[in-house]
């Protein structure tokens, strides 16, 4: 909905986590339920919608944030995965042009149309060079965007561990990705990937650690702020939101703007007496994801390119 690269102009798919986590980011795998983070699939909608409102607000191309800068080879990654993206979209479109199966197809089935033949393309290129930082990286995104919308759609347990799954192919590309070449970008990605998997604990542990490691990565703080204000935690939210604001004062990574209205809608949210009307208090308490629920919904469709 990170860093510096891309992605939710094209800044690099943000993650987190520790390299320990060679993959496999999460315990809920393939929809089975965790011991203490087990969520609902309307949770983990929840989780997803609230991410997207980073996303949007940083203007990145994936679910996740992404943050350009990241480096200079990933820069240039960044160009050829786009093209590579821009290729396959081209070739999913045609398919799905003289296919009516695809066309009518709805929910999770109209999601997985749209990406299976990007995802693919992309594997197939990768089957020939398996080091390709961009086709890593475009792997990771799509698989990413892809498990979040399934998500996001999901009617059933099946839909959720399809989901997943493809969060957990995500988080593979990203630490193959990384097993190249170090990215606090793609070490974001791979926390919100996690947050998506309903693993929220983790996913705030692995973001609190590279703030730490990088405590001047503002997309980090960003995101950890935003995982800390879904938790309840708004104190600590707001922390976090500042300290990104402090290591982005020109918003190279679009951190600043993010943090600053998060911090806005925390401080009016806070301000609203008990006496405030229903009516008043969904237009003013943006934090808790009733006002512009609507419009996050309505991004998470164009991105699924579905009516989710």
């Amino acid at each position: 909905m990170s860093k510096k690269p891309s992605n939710k102009a094209t800044k690099k798919g943000a993650s987190t986590g520790a390299s320990s986590a060679k993959g496999k980011g999460s315990t809920a795998k393939k929809g089975q339920p965790t011991s203490s983070n087990n969520l609902s699939t309307p949770a983990k909608v929840v989780i997803i919608i609230f991410a997207v409102l980073m996303v949007v607000s940083l203007m990145m191309p994936t679910l996740s944030t992404a943050f350009s800068n990241n480096q200079q080879a990933e820069q240039q990654s960044s160009q050829d995965s786009s093209s590579d993206s821009s290729s396959s979209d081209s070739s999913s479109d045609s398919s799905s042009d003289s296919s009516s199966d695809s066309s009518s197809a709805t929910g999770v089935a109209a999601v997985d149309a749209k990406y299976q033949d990007t995802v693919s393309e992309l594997e197939s290129k990768l089957s020939s060079d398996n080091t390709n930082l961009a086709t890593l990286l475009n792997l990771g995104r799509n698989y990413m965007r892809w498990g979040a919308s399934v998500l996001s759609a999901s009617s059933s347990d099946d839909d959720t561990t399809h989901g997943n799954e493809l969060l957990e192919k995500a988080i593979d590309y990203y630490q193959q990705y990384l097993d190249l070449k170090d990215s606090d970008a793609v070490r974001v990605d791979i926390a919100l990937c996690k947050l998506y998997e309903g693993e929220r604990s983790e996913a705030q542990s692995d973001l609190e650690t590279l703030t730490q490691n990088s405590p001047t990565y503002a997309p980090a703080w960003a995101n950890l702020g935003m995982v800390q204000e879904y938790s309840g935690d708004k104190d600590a939210a707001k922390t976090s939101y500042q300290t990104a604001i402090d290591n982005d004062p020109n918003d190279e990574y679009g951190a600043k703007s993010y943090a600053t209205q998060r911090l806005s809608a925390l401080e009016s949210s806070s301000s609203t007496t008990s006496t405030t009307t229903s009516t008043s208090t969904s237009t003013t308490s943006s934090s808790t994801g009733e006002t512009g629920a609507k419009g996050l919904t309505d991004t998470l469709n164009n991105l699924s390119g579905t009516g989710l």
